[in-house]
């Protein structure tokens, strides 16, 4: 994990391959997964260095170290100076955008866990992304999260009408229909998510436990043997191959 300090806002006019590196930037962190955090950082501040004022990068840079602090937070890695990242991004994205909905989403996503953990600030923020642009999947995701998981909340089914691609949705929802019993449709989920981004360990990693806690032990060792083999050492996965191989339960995880 990289360092990093929020740039100096200032006024730039962005280069031809402006667009194209942010693009690159938002679909690494849409990874939803340790391997594309590290890239989408770098992406981000690029970005920065030729619109040193551009609010989505700040906002993009939030969500992918409030991201990152979680993964880390499962495994027992260090994590605070994630999540203080991400709130001093997310900080920089509302005063340079407040009006955007990407700067409030942000927020809520930064406002979730960490030392500046407050779940009613995070609602705020989510309800003002949504209302922003009602139209936005992520937001609608957030906003979904902010408010419970419940699976009668319309947002999460709204946030997955407007973008199937959005993996995050598509596991958080596994993970809540898993700890409702829905077994089937919680491993569906973890599938769709799957047919997005196939090498995702912590997806993977939860349908090998949803697929265990079915009594589908055999298939739930072959799902994790072969996330093993696409992320060597990985300690999510690590953790997984012990309690399946101790025939322990496990708890999934969000994203």
């Amino acid at each position: 994990m990289k360092n990093a300090c929020p740039p100096r806002a200032a006024h730039a006019h962005p280069a031809p391959h402006f667009v194209e590196l942010f693009r690159r930037a938002r679909k690494l962190m849409r990874l939803f997964d340790v391997e594309g955090y590290e890239r989408a950082v770098s992406c981000f501040q690029q970005v920065l260095e030729l619109a040193p004022d551009y609010a989505p990068a700040f906002a993009g840079l939030a969500e992918t170290y409030a991201y990152w602090g979680f993964r880390r937070e499962l495994v027992g890695q260090e994590h605070q100076s994630c999540y203080d990242l991400a709130y001093s991004f997310a900080a920089e994205a509302l005063r340079l955008a407040p009006g955007r909905a990407d700067s409030h989403r942000a927020m809520a996503l930064s406002l979730r866990r960490g030392a500046k953990r407050d779940l009613e600030r995070a609602k705020r923020a989510a309800l003002i992304a949504v209302d922003l642009d009602p139209n936005d999947a992520e937001s609608q995701h957030q906003l979904w999260r902010a408010f419970g998981s419940e699976l009668s909340d319309p947002s999460i089914q709204r946030a997955r009408e407007l973008d199937p691609s959005l993996c995050a949705a598509e596991n958080d929802l596994g993970v809540v229909l898993c700890e409702s019993g829905r077994l089937d449709e919680s491993v569906a989920r973890f599938m769709a998510a799957l047919r997005v981004n196939p090498r995702n360990s912590l997806v993977l990693y939860n349908l090998a436990m949803v697929l265990d806690r079915k009594g589908l032990r055999e298939t739930a060792v072959a799902v994790l043997r072969k996330a093993r083999g696409l992320h060597p050492g990985e300690p999510l996965l690590e953790r997984g191959w012990i309690l399946l191989d101790e025939r322990a339960s496990a708890c999934l995880e969000g994203a």
